[in-house]
């Protein structure tokens, strides 16, 4: 069992049993806590009634962003007022496209860090990197900017010329990063 935990793991953990309504085997796993230092953690800061009360706001929440539609939508229906039915389509549209959730955001652990070694292995892990951005970027059209996918474009570009220069027939010979290259790739990574 590890000395000690840092703030952000607990904190982590407390998130994902109060706010994600994870179990204790679930957090655990996630972040690689043992069972019963999480129950301790629970216990010494009350993360049962936490979660309680959390659920309840929320409900709370959802239940006043529902009444809160209704009566905008009266008033737009009632008054025909320009402002008021922009105000009613502009709250609409933002619960369409899951801008005004109330659910709780997923909240990730951190993973444990890859060991990269090898040209291979550099080349492996930014080519993650560019999907996992490159996913994201996709999952959100609306704040996508034409310079992010510059930025992506020459990012995958420097994926592609390392991808060539360390191809399985020069593992033999290891010729490594060097600084330049680890200061351009971390120039264009901006995540």
């Amino acid at each position: 069992m590890p000395e000690g935990y840092s703030y952000e793991i607990r904190e982590i953990a407390k998130d994902l049993f109060v706010t994600e309504g994870r179990t204790y085997d679930q957090v655990a796993e996630a972040t690689r806590v043992s069972i019963s230092q999480l129950k301790r953690w629970g216990s010494d800061e009350n993360w049962t009634d936490e979660r309680k009360e959390y659920r309840q706001a929320l409900s709370s929440i959802k239940r006043d962003t529902v009444k809160l539609r209704a009566k905008l939508l009266k008033t737009a229906l009632g008054s025909g007022d320009p402002q008021s039915v922009y105000a009613f389509a502009a709250i609409e549209k933002a619960v369409a496209t899951g801008k005004n959730k109330t659910d709780s955001v997923p909240v990730s652990a951190p993973e444990k860090l890859k060991n990269i070694n090898t040209p291979e292995a550099a080349v492996e892990a930014l080519q993650e990197v560019v999907e996992l951005k490159l996913n994201k970027m996709l999952g959100q059209p609306d704040i996508l900017q034409l310079s992010q996918v510059r930025d992506l474009k020459q990012v995958m570009e420097l994926v592609e010329q390392m991808r060539v220069k360390y191809t399985p027939e020069d593992k033999a010979e290891d010729k490594g990063l060097d600084a330049g290259q680890l200061k351009k790739i971390r120039d264009m990574i901006k995540l």
